[in-house]
C-alpha cells in the first residue's frame, strides 16, 4: 500500500431548527482549511448580525406559550373568561405554561415591507386569545418584533440560531404574557462528518458519516491547488465513492447531502497525496 498523506479538517455548524451546535469538534493536531475557516467566520458573522425582517421569510413551526390557567390568555390571565383560547396542551409544571403549535409563513412584500400568515391560529397578538389564522405587516427593528394586532405591540426578539428564532411579551400589569418560539421548516439537511479515506495505489476510498435520513444524494467536491476552487467530481447515493488519483498528484475532496430541500454544509477537508513511483 501507498503512502498516504492526510489533513484532516472539521467544520462546525448545524442546519436543522434548534439551538445552536457544533455538528463537528477540532481535535488536537488538526489542521484548518480555509474553506472551512471562512464557513466559521461566515457564521460567527452571522451569529453577531443584527436580526432584520427579511431573516424571517420563510415557513417556520410556531410554539406559542401562555399562562396556564386554561381560560387564560395574553391580557387576562384570570380563570373563568367568557372567551377561551383553544389548541392548547397542559404543560407539567403546575399548570403554570400551556402550548399550541401552528405555522406561519414569512413574506417579502417587495415593496419595503414584510407580511406574515398564520394556519390555524393566531400568536401574534396584542391582547387576546387568538383562536384564528391572521395575516398583518410586520417589521424587526433593533431587537423587536413590531406588529399592529388591535394595536400596536413590540416584542423582544432574540437569535438562537439562524432557524431558531425566540420572541415574548410580558403584560405584568395584566399578569400575563406571550412567548413564541420559531423553527424554520424546510431546512436543508445535516452535513456529513468524519471524511475518510484509503488509498491503494491509484485507488482512493473515500467513506463519510451520514447525519440525515432525508439524502437525494451525495456531491463529491474536489480540487487539485490549495488555492483552487472546489467544483462538484461526481455524486453518490451512498456513503462512499472511489476516485482514480494519478501518481504526484495532490487532490482536496469534501462532500455535501443533498435532498428536495437543498444542500447541507460541506465536511471536513481531506488532502490526499499519491506519492511518485519509485
Amino acid at each position: 500500500m501507498k503512502k498516504l498523506f492526510l489533513i484532516i479538517v472539521l467544520l462546525c455548524g448545524s442546519t436543522h431548527a434548534a439551538d445552536y451546535k457544533s455538528a463537528q469538534r477540532l481535535a488536537a493536531g488538526d489542521v484548518i482549511s480555509a474553506e472551512v475557516f471562512n464557513d466559521i467566520l461566515d457564521r460567527i458573522e452571522l451569529a453577531l448580525k443584527s436580526s432584520a425582517a427579511a431573516d424571517l421569510v420563510g415557513t417556520w413551526t410556531v410554539t406559542q406559550t401562555a399562562c396556564g390557567v386554561a381560560s387564560g390568555w395574553l391580557g387576562n390571565c384570570g380563570e373563568g373568561n367568557e372567551i377561551s383560547p383553544t389548541g392548547y396542551t397542559t404543560s407539567s409544571d403546575d399548570n403554570l405554561t400551556k402550548q399550541r403549535l401552528d405555522t406561519v409563513v414569512f413574506t417579502d412584500d417587495g415593496d419595503g415591507s414584510f407580511s406574515l400568515s398564520t394556519n390555524s391560529y393566531c400568536a401574534f397578538v396584542r391582547t387576546g386569545v387568538g383562536n384564528s389564522a391572521c395575516s398583518m405587516s410586520y417589521n424587526v427593528v433593533d431587537g423587536y418584533f413590531i406588529i399592529n394586532s388591535g394595536g400596536y405591540a413590540a416584542y423582544t426578539l432574540q437569535k438562537i440560531s439562524s432557524t431558531r428564532y425566540i420572541m415574548g411579551m410580558n403584560a405584568s400589569g395584566s399578569g400575563s404574557f406571550n412567548i413564541i418560539r420559531l423553527d424554520k421548516k424546510a431546512l436543508p439537511p445535516e452535513a456529513p462528518t468524519s471524511l475518510t479515506v484509503t488509498i491503494d495505489e491509484a485507488t482512493v476510498s473515500l467513506s463519510w458519516t451520514a447525519n440525515d435520513e432525508d439524502v437525494t444524494s451525495y456531491s463529491i467536491h474536489t480540487k487539485d491547488a490549495a488555492d483552487g476552487t472546489f467544483k462538484e467530481l461526481n455524486t453518490s447515493t451512498t456513503n462512499a465513492f472511489t476516485d482514480t488519483l494519478a501518481a504526484g498528484v495532490t487532490r482536496w475532496y469534501r462532500v455535501f447531502t443533498v435532498n428536495s430541500d437543498g444542500t447541507s454544509l460541506g465536511s471536513n477537508v481531506v488532502r490526499v497525496t499519491n506519492p511518485a513511483a519509485e
